[in-house]
Parts: structure tokens; C-alpha cells; sequence
């Protein structure tokens, strides 16, 4: 059973067997069809001779003046046989008494109908008859010698044209395997000589690593065969390449994001334990300690949720909510924030209904808010809007803050981006979290800005 385990057969050669089983079908079809052709065209010419002896016979018997004759004249009727050595001529008289045979047939003829002598003879007259092999072909008619009827039987036991069609027929079994052979050779090396396109696409693939995206393959220059694949194939290198950029720089953010607050942690203890310390002095250092530890805890939570959604490890739990309601408990959660920052909070919302998961809802506005919060001076003013729209439901965050530099608005998404380094405490993932979550959802996420005015807008599909 090892042979089952082998290599696999390679492309090539299965193009090419496959275009050697195509030929020898049609070979086969081919020769089949001239063959019975053939066959049926020297059949048809064998009857017609046999029926032309049989009439010359009768035709000369015709001019005899008496049975008796036949007898006499019998070299002028095997002349007309002359060349023909698979004829069998049997001439009897009207009693049954042989007059002139010919041969003697591998077997008895069969008794059939004699036609008569004032009709002419024709294809239908002709009867099969079983030699002692294949197939023999014979007719009888009456002739009339003088006053004297005679039976003439002429019949063939093998034909010379048959002989020479199963000669044929070896003969083109013979040009059936050598071109089928021929077929085969050929479509290997053409097929392998095509695939030579294909290995360009392979030996590329090769080159490419993390340190080499940049390779394309020229889609143009291709067989239109392959510009398909080509095309697929750059679509995702192109993503390859975008991921291994995104993870570079994703991974040098988040190491020097974790950098600071490892290094504030690190310098703190070495000076705390520099020398002894009294008790509030461990406890504030304790207290800012854990300040630290809960920035990291943040960073690997939303780090581990980003990682989720782009895994698609995160499962929706959609429910019809009340927006306004929605809304509502988000402001008055984030109230007593505002009123210590000195801004005022809004909801404007009319009754709206939508199917969003609401965990993943509050934590989207909830970033929008806290960085409304943080960006909007005191006296300004944050409002909550819920309306509905063409695709579905659209919430906006917008704050009368100062603006976001235009440099700014293509990235504020990025993961660890953070346009106002002095005053972005965070890491830079609360902008990238609430994407991912309208991305989980099907919607999207827009920014207009300028000064006074910044409005972040989520947009929900229904559903």
C-alpha cells in the first residue's frame, strides 16, 4: 500500500495525461468511425459485385441452347470468375443434377429462394450464410438454358477487401498508439514549457520575507490565464504587507508606551529603597505604584480587546435598545466629571430604537465622552445626539473644544496616535477601540472639525 503514500503527480504531468487520454479518445473515435465506414462501403461493393457475376452467369447461360450446354461450355462461365478466387459457382439442373461447381464451400449452403429467371437480380436477393469462419455472402436465381431452367448459386466465403480491412484495422490500432504516444510527449513539453510563468510566480514567492514585501509580480507581462492569480496574488501581498507594518509599529508603540510607566515604577523603588523611608513614604509610593499598575492594566486590557476584534474572537450580543435611554445613563455617569471640569452636558435625542450590542455601545461613547471631557475648556459644552438616517442610526459626540489639527484627522484612529502628546494621558487606543466596535457592528466612524466645533459621529446600519 505504499504507493498510495507516494508524491503526488505534478501539474505538469497531469496536464499532459490528461491531453493523452483526450487524443486517444479521439483517435479511437476517429478510427472507429473510418473503420466502420470503410467497412460497410467494401461490403456494399462485395454485394454489387456478387450480384453483376451472378448476371453475367445467367446472362450466358441465356445464349446456351440447352441445359446439356452448360456442361460443354463450363471454361466460358468460370472465365467470368476469373481473378475471383472466393467465389463458388454451382450451376444444377432443373432435377437437381450438378451441371458445374466451382469449389467446395467450408460448409452447406443454406436452401433459399431461388429468384426468377424473368426478374433481375438486386441487393435484396443476396442472403447471409455461416462458413466455417466469419460471415459469407451468396444469391440464387434461375437461369434458362434453351428450353431447359437451370438454378445458378453463386456464393462467397471470404472476401479479399475484408481481408485487406483487418489488415487495415491492426494497421491503424498501430497509428492509434503511436499517436497517442506522440500526443503525450508533446503535451508534456508544452505544457512544461507553459508552466514556466507559473515557476516565475513561485521562485518570486520565494524572495519574499518580512525584510522583502515590496516584490510584486507585473500582472501585465502574464498569460491571461494567470493575470487572475497575479492580480490575487499582489491583493495580498499588498495586505501582507500592510499587517506586517501595522504589527511593526503596533508592537514599537506599545513598547514605548509600556516603556514609561515601567521606568516611572523602576526609578521610584530605587529611590525609595536608596534609603530608609517612613511609613507615609511607602504608602505614597505605593499609592503611586498602583496609579502605574492601573495604566497597564487599561493598556493590556484595550490591547487585548483590539487583538480580539481583529481576530474575530469577539461576539456581537445585539438587543434592541432605547438610544435616548442609552444616552441618558451615559450622562449621568460622566455629570459629576463635567461639572468638576466646568462643562456642561447635553442629550439631545428623540425616541430612536436600534440593535447594538450595549456593552460595546456604552464603551464606545464612553471614549468619545472622556475625550470630549478632555478636550473641551472649561465652560463649553458636550452634547449627546441620537437621530435616524438612511442606513440606520447615527449617535454624535460634540464638543465646543478648540479643534483638531487637519495634520491630525487622518490619524486619530491609529493605534497609540496621540495628536496632543501634554495632554493625552491615555495610550492612544480609545479612538481605535471605538472603531473596532463600529467595524464589529457593520458601521463607521467619522470626525469633523474646527475651531469650536469637533463632532464625532457613529453611524449603526439596521439590521
Amino acid at each position: 500500500m505504499s504507493w498510495r503514500r507516494g508524491r503526488p503527480l505534478s501539474l505538469t504531468l497531469r496536464v499532459a495525461l490528461l491531453l493523452a487520454a483526450v487524443s486517444v479518445a479521439s483517435f479511437l473515435a476517429v478510427g472507429a468511425y473510418l473503420y466502420h465506414t470503410l467497412q460497410r462501403q467494401m461490403s456494399s461493393r462485395d454485394d454489387v459485385e456478387l450480384i453483376v457475376k451472378a448476371d453475367q452467369v445467367r446472362h450466358l447461360i441465356a445464349g446456351m441452347p440447352s441445359a446439356e450446354a452448360v456442361r460443354q461450355e463450363a471454361h466460358a462461365l468460370k472465365d467470368t470468375l476469373y481473378g475471383h478466387n472466393d467465389f463458388m459457382l454451382r450451376v444444377n439442373a432443373a432435377d437437381g443434377k450438378p451441371l458445374l461447381q466451382t469449389a467446395v464451400t467450408s460448409r452447406p449452403l443454406p436452401q433459399v429462394d431461388s429468384v426468377p429467371a424473368q426478374r433481375a437480380l438486386t441487393l435484396d436477393d443476396i442472403h447471409d450464410w455461416q462458413p466455417a469462419s466469419g460471415v459469407g455472402r451468396m444469391v440464387r436465381a434461375t437461369g434458362q438454358a434453351g428450353a431447359d431452367p437451370v438454378q445458378v448459386t453463386l456464393a462467397r466465403e471470404r472476401s479479399d477487401r475484408l481481408r485487406v480491412l483487418r489488415v487495415y484495422a491492426g494497421d491503424l490500432l498501430l497509428a492509434l498508439g503511436c499517436g497517442a504516444l506522440l500526443a503525450t510527449l508533446l503535451g508534456y513539453f508544452i505544457v512544461r514549457r507553459s508552466m514556466l510563468q507559473l515557476r516565475s510566480v513561485v521562485a518570486k514567492a520565494n524572495d519574499i520575507s518580512t525584510s522583502r514585501m515590496n516584490t510584486r509580480l507585473s500582472v501585465q507581462d502574464a498569460p491571461v490565464e494567470l493575470r487572475e492569480l497575479g492580480a490575487a496574488f499582489n491583493a495580498m501581498l499588498n495586505r501582507l504587507e500592510d499587517g506586517v507594518q501595522r504589527l511593526s509599529g503596533f508592537a514599537a508603540d506599545l513598547a514605548h508606551d509600556m516603556r514609561t510607566p515601567l521606568n516611572t515604577l523602576m526609578m521610584e523603588t530605587q529611590v525609595a529603597l536608596s534609603r530608609a523611608r517612613t511609613v507615609e513614604e511607602y504608602q505614597a509610593l505605593l499609592a503611586s505604584n498602583f496609579e502605574e499598575y492601573e495604566r497597564l492594566s487599561r493598556m493590556i486590557d484595550n490591547t487585548l480587546f483590539l487583538a480580539r476584534v481583529d481576530n474575530a474572537q469577539m461576539a456581537l450580543k445585539r438587543e434592541t435598545l432605547d438610544l435616548r435611554a442609552e444616552l441618558q445613563r451615559i450622562h449621568d455617569y460622566f455629570e459629576f466629571l463635567a461639572e468638576d471640569a466646568g462643562v456642561r452636558l447635553r442629550v439631545d435625542a428623540a425616541p430612536l430604537q436600534a440593535s447594538i450590542d450595549p456593552v460595546l455601545l456604552q464603551r464606545a461613547v464612553s471614549n468619545l465622552m472622556a475625550n470630549a471631557l478632555a478636550h473641551t475648556p472649561a465652560g463649553g459644552t458636550v452634547t449627546l445626539s441620537a437621530r435616524q438616517v438612511d442606513e440606520g442610526a447615527e449617535i454624535a459626540v460634540v464638543n465646543s473644544g478648540p479643534g483638531i489639527d487637519p495634520a491630525h484627522l487622518p490619524h486619530i484612529f491609529d493605534r497609540y496616535y496621540r495628536a496632543d502628546q501634554a495632554r493625552s494621558a491615555g495610550a492612544g487606543l480609545g479612538l481605535s477601540i471605538v472603531r473596532a466596535i463600529m467595524e464589529l457592528h457593520g458601521g463607521n466612524i467619522s470626525v469633523a472639525s474646527q475651531p469650536g466645533l469637533t463632532t464625532f459621529s457613529l453611524r449603526f446600519k439596521k439590521i
